[in-house]
């Protein structure tokens, strides 16, 4: 008798065991089929694929707790997808999302993990649970009814076919193992890198302008949409001091070439752009191409050193300094050091942290402006404070880069400053409800960044024709592929890797090129491509941006 009710004990709790297994693994593949807006072929496949896999993986030992522990990396990714669409409304884990995750320093992650709680209070609710019952089926030894792993089994297989006739394998979560994969192997790549550019050679030659000292600062933004500047026709005035700087020239029509730092930014410092994304490990830097030029050379990052891409590229410089998450504007003792330690022509690339999440950390008390701007949880029902935050953060630019502009007048040479953001952000801007970015759909928001340049009065005497292309190319469709090209040529560097034809200051700007995009699988694709939505062409239609359609 009481063996029987044992076995009864046992057969029902591994039955239940393996029935919350696979619903909980489940939760995400079925959120998917409606953000996402499968196909009913799509559909069934999402659904029949995983399902019959999961029951397999649960009845692959006849010790269910033993194969609940084993999927705990189904745990993992089904954790991680839930928070992504949390916060992203959509999409799969992408490759740039891992990437992330081995990229993002401690803190930025602190950051984000204290601000989406209520979902990762979620997920733990939904799967430490799972794991705790299957440590007591461990240690109770139960184990599977013969009859039953044998039933599991075959409903598992005969779900797996008939999911796979449907021919639809993109379906969670292998797609995302897939990226995990992708992921892995781009980040191979990077850490090659310093060999696989060690050849590289830009063979750069200047022709000198002028006999005065030269000094070009390049400012790369981070997560800084157009759409919130007032030079951009903001409603808020958040530039008060760029505004009234006479020889700043801003670019109305400067797309992103992704929408990933550990992407985006390498992008703009190389000549590489998206169509041929993979020589990126075979090219140095903008750092490079000066320093051969017969610069000195200073790197100033707000951002902390990873062992990405872009410290890799930096690490050329003369001087490499890093401020751990400052405020941008610890970056300007760093740089009048270098104009006032010797009469050297200079090149100064400063990495800011700018607009990027968490927003109430980037600036000092003293610029906060619209409020309330408190550190608060992400959700649509905060947007206010998030929006007050970024705001106050972009004002906090406004302030950073007129005193970097200040201190090169000061200086009294020939010198320039350029700045690009290298990709926007969403903050739940419309119905999608859409917030941050890295997601795998771009979006007018994401898309759409600042970037503008500063040209001294000695620089616009020395280079006339490039003064002059500069004013005219203000609506001219770039990419941050321009950026490069640009900034280069503000010291009449040529190289055959520098290009008129994306160059800001060239009269030779190609205005019928079409514009790229990289895609999460570094893949380029035409912006008319990208699946824009007609909420993101209807705000591109009014910056008169009519091309990506």
């Amino acid at each position: 008798m009481d063996k029987n009710r044992n076995q009864n004990i046992n057969t029902r709790y591994s039955r239940l065991l393996i029935g919350c297994f696979v619903a909980a693994l489940m939760l995400p593949s079925l959120v998917l089929i409606f953000t996402d807006n499968y196909s009913f072929v799509r559909a069934v496949a999402a659904v029949l694929i995983p399902t019959g896999f999961y029951t397999l993986w649960a009845v692959a030992s006849r010790r269910s707790g033993l194969m609940v522990w084993g999927g705990l990396i189904w745990m993992i990714f089904a954790a991680l997808q839930l928070v992504l669409l949390y916060m992203f409304g959509n999409s799969i884990i992408a490759v740039d999302m891992f990437t992330n995750l081995f990229t993002t320093n401690s803190t930025e992650a602190g950051e984000l993990l204290g601000n989406i709680w209520p979902m990762v209070m979620f997920v733990a609710a939904l799967y430490i649970p799972l794991l705790m019952l299957a440590t007591h089926s461990l240690q109770q030894k139960f184990t599977i009814a013969p009859a039953t792993r044998r039933c599991a089994a075959i409903v598992g297989a005969v779900m797996m076919l008939v999911g796979c006739a449907t021919l639809q394998f993109d379906v969670f979560p292998f797609n995302v193992v897939e990226n995990l994969y992708r992921s892995f192997d781009e980040l191979v790549h990077v850490r090659r890198y310093p060999t696989s550019s060690a050849d590289f050679d830009f063979k750069a030659e200047r022709n000198k302008t002028t006999d005065q000292r030269e000094i070009y600062v390049m400012v790369v933004g981070e997560a800084s949409r157009a759409s919130s500047w007032q030079l951009y026709g903001y409603e808020r005035e958040n530039n008060p001091l760029l505004a009234e700087q006479s020889n700043l020239v801003v670019y109305k029509n400067m797309l992103t070439q992704s929408n990933a730092t550990h992407k985006s930014v390498p992008l703009i410092l190389s000549s590489v752009s998206a169509n041929n994304h993979s020589e990126i490990y075979q090219r140095q830097s903008i750092v490079r191409l000066y320093k051969d030029a017969g610069f000195r050379t200073l790197v100033v990052s707000c951002q902390a050193p990873n062992r990405g891409l872009i410290q890799m590229m930096c690490d050329d410089a003369d001087s490499v300094i890093y401020l751990n998450g400052q405020h941008d504007g610890a970056m300007l003792e760093p740089l009048r050091k270098a104009i006032q330690s010797d009469s050297s022509d200079l090149f100064v690339l400063l990495h800011s942290y700018g607009s990027h999440f968490n927003y109430a950390e980037r600036y000092p008390e003293d610029f906060s402006r619209y409020k309330p701007d408190d550190d608060v949880s992400i959700s649509r029902k905060n947007r206010e404070r998030m929006v007050n935050a970024y705001d106050n953060s972009v004002l906090y630019t406004d302030w950073f880069v007129s005193q970097v502009i200040a201190t090169l007048s000061e200086a009294e040479c020939c010198s320039a400053m350029f700045y690009c953001s290298d990709h926007g952000e969403d903050l739940y801007d419309d119905r999608r409800a859409r917030f941050l970015h890295s997601s795998p759909t771009i979006t007018y928001y994401q898309a759409y960044v600042a970037c503008f340049g500063w040209y001294s009065d000695a620089w616009r005497t020395a280079n006339p024709e490039k003064a002059l292309a500069a004013e005219n190319n203000i609506f001219a469709p770039a990419t941050t592929h321009s950026v490069f090209h640009t900034v280069a040529q503000l010291a009449d560097i040529d190289s055959e890797y520098i290009s008129s034809e994306v160059s800001l200051v060239s009269n030779e700007f190609d205005y019928d090129v079409e514009r790229h995009y990289l895609s999460d699988h570094c893949e380029p694709k035409r912006y008319v491509d990208m699946g824009l939505n007609r909420d993101d062409l209807a705000e591109f239609a009014k910056r008169g941006i009519n091309d990506l359609e």
